[in-house]
């Protein structure tokens, strides 16, 4: 085994022992498994939240799509940056206090916990199936983005890249829960952004400088094109462009894997500075993403894939050593676990909470339900693995088209209206989030003309609200 795999599998080793060692604290309650306990202080719910929404979209998709599109993938970079703030400082308080008046452990508990017969099941019903459908594709696209790091770094087979991937995020999530999901994602977290920090800092220094790097940027057919903050983009194109980026940030406060981490904060004042904390963090994270791709393009020119750009440079010899190479791939892998990780953990709480209270109420053991979670897991990431089998996606329209758009449409304008909007009833709710998701998938399925001008998320999340807050005012709060 050479340096660069015996550095990448002793960081693996010491990610599963982190989530195993969490199991040690753990008090066997629900609420520990799926929360920790609601004691997550400002780093940890800071680092975590924002690991968790950032996977290998960012570490091989965003350097990708920077790689063939140039400066313009900078403009990513605000719109998140608001959407982090607005998550944590508008919706973050409120949330934390409803999802403690009322016991909530999950999103679905938070949009019904106000609301009392069958519509209340319902939003619990139609949020499991959204959540078991979206987020298997969510992680679906990890997996994915395993198998070609593994593929691209040690020549292995892309299926067994995507196998191996799996078998690394269950071993700590089916044992540790929530709590080793967040201690894990705080070494993920650093890992991720030393190494979208060090390497565009290495390659610009070994091309000669900044201005060596944005001269080569330049040659070519499209040099032009690539530093250029628009893309020299006009009309429909144009359009399209701006609605991918502004409208990314929309499915933030949809996110059930993200929106957890603030119900696990332990009080307001972790709360306010964990969203500092999770703002700087993308802040840093995606800046580097897009000048990792840019520079690397500057290296190599081309790539056949270039979401692989990372894990080539990581096995470089002639940019990094193998001992840094291998903390690089396990950047990589960091950004794939610390969503995946969160995902198959909020799948498996959606049958193992949401649809036994609805089933069978709330009074089933601890015991039983942490079991029927861990089973849950092991299911949901086989199905997901299972998917990522079938064919080498590209990650960044993946997650974007599917996991990122069908969570956000379904779930953000409920969770913005439950929190800011008191009189939003349940009919509201149930009607919104079914809108969102028809409009997501059927927007992306079925009408690719549109589709190619304007990005799905944006015509679902704002055909969700409109259909919430429509629907609201003409029922009761009790309807």
């Amino acid at each position: 085994m050479n340096t660069l795999a015996v550095s990448f599998a002793l960081y693996t080793a010491g990610i599963a022992v982190i989530g195993l060692l969490s199991t040690k604290v753990s008090r066997g309650t629900q609420s520990d498994f799926l929360l920790a306990d609601r004691g997550l202080g400002a780093w940890v719910a800071g680092l975590s939240s924002a690991a968790s929404a950032e996977s290998g979209w960012v570490t091989l998709g965003l350097v990708g799509f920077a790689f063939t599109n140039g400066i313009s993938a900078y403009w990513v970079v605000p719109g998140t940056v608001a959407a982090f703030l607005f998550n944590w400082f508008v919706l973050g308080p409120r949330l934390h206090r409803l999802a403690q008046e009322h016991q909530a452990l999950t999103v679905p508990d938070v949009l019904a916990c106000q609301f009392r017969g069958p519509l209340a099941a319902a939003i619990r019903l139609i949020s499991v199936a959204v959540l078991l459908t979206m987020l298997t594709a969510y992680a679906a696209a990890q997996f994915n983005s395993a198998g070609k790091m593994f593929a691209a770094t040690f020549g292995w087979e892309y299926a067994t890249g995507v196998v191996a991937g799996t078998a690394i995020v269950l071993i700590y999530t089916v044992t540790g829960g929530f709590r080793a999901i967040a201690w894990t994602d705080v070494v993920q977290a650093i890992f991720m952004v030393g190494a979208l920090v060090l390497i565009p800092m290495i390659l610009i220094s070994q091309l000669g400088g900044l201005e060596r790097t944005w001269t080569l940027l330049n040659q070519g057919e499209d040099g032009g094109t690539v530093t250029h903050w628009l893309g020299r983009r006009s009309g429909i194109e144009l359009v399209a462009f701006a609605t991918l980026w502004f409208g990314i940030p929309l499915g933030n406060p949809g996110q059930p894997h993200v929106m957890i981490r603030i119900m696990a904060t332990k009080d307001r004042t972790a709360i306010l500075r964990g969203g500092i904390i999770s703002a700087l963090w993308v802040t840093v994270l995606f800046t580097g993403a897009v000048t990792l791709g840019l520079t690397a393009r500057a290296k190599f020119g081309q790539l056949p894939d270039p979401e692989q750009a990372l894990p080539l440079l990581a096995a470089d010899v002639s940019v990094v050593s193998p001992v840094v190479g291998g903390l690089v791939l396990a950047a990589i892998l960091a950004a794939i676990c610390s969503t995946a990780d969160s995902q198959l953990l909020v799948s498996a709480t959606s049958i193992s909470h949401d649809l036994m209270r609805v089933l069978r109420g709330p009074s089933q053991s601890a015991k039983s339900n942490i079991l029927l979670d861990r089973v849950t897991i092991l299911v949901v990431g086989i199905l997901a693995a299972a998917i990522a089998l079938t064919e080498v996606r590209s990650v960044f329209d993946f997650v974007l088209a599917y996991g990122w758009a069908g969570l956000g449409a379904t779930f953000g304008p409920a969770m913005i209206l439950i929190l800011l909007n008191r009189k939003t009833t349940a009919a509201g709710v149930c009607s919104g989030m079914v809108s969102g998701f028809v409009i997501a998938v059927s927007w992306r399925m079925f009408l690719p003309e549109w589709n190619a001008v304007v990005y799905n998320l944006v015509p679902a999340f704002f055909g969700s609200l409109i259909t919430c807050v429509v629907v609201s005012h003409f029922t009761t709060k009790t309807a």
